[in-house]
């Protein structure tokens, strides 16, 4: 019997939409040892891409402005990130500039109990690369955070 969601996939999956998005794959493949599992290609043109990143399946394809489909604008502001649990953020982010993603904040030691450095991709997504340091309770983070925030 057909199940409902297609083996190996989880119940959502994050689609990225990016330009060149045959040199994307190979970039996710550099930086963060990403598996291709199916490409479909044509005309040049990544139409549908799944890619296991960390164990965890994402689609990737090319943008298509005639479907109201773009990637984000490099440069401009972004809705959604994501977040790559690594066991050395510092050398995933590392990994990553030199595969071509731009730095917007260096590995860094946070109140919450993590290590997290901030980075883009070349089609303009977000990546929050992070190593968890530190188990707390919700109360020790809040009190951290107070700390933090001056409060």
């Amino acid at each position: 019997m057909v199940q409902h969601i297609p083996p190996g996939q989880p119940s959502v999956t994050a689609n990225l939409v990016v330009r060149d998005g045959l040199a994307m794959l190979d970039f996710y493949r550099r930086a963060f040892d990403a598996e291709i599992v199916l490409r479909l290609v044509a005309d040049d043109v990544l139409m549908y891409s799944e890619v296991r990143i960390a164990g965890t399946v994402v689609t990737v394809s090319d943008e298509m402005p005639e479907f109201g489909v773009v990637a984000p604008d490099p440069q401009g502001a972004v809705h959604a990130s994501f977040t790559l649990w690594v066991p050395d953020a510092d050398a995933t982010f590392a990994r990553a500039v030199a595969a071509g993603a731009t730095p917007v904040s260096e590995p860094a030691d946070q109140f919450h109990g993590d290590r997290t450095g901030v980075l883009r991709d070349p089609s303009g997504h977000r990546w929050l690369i992070a190593t968890h340091l530190e188990d707390m309770t919700e109360a020790e983070m809040a009190a951290r955070m107070a700390q933090v925030m001056g409060q």
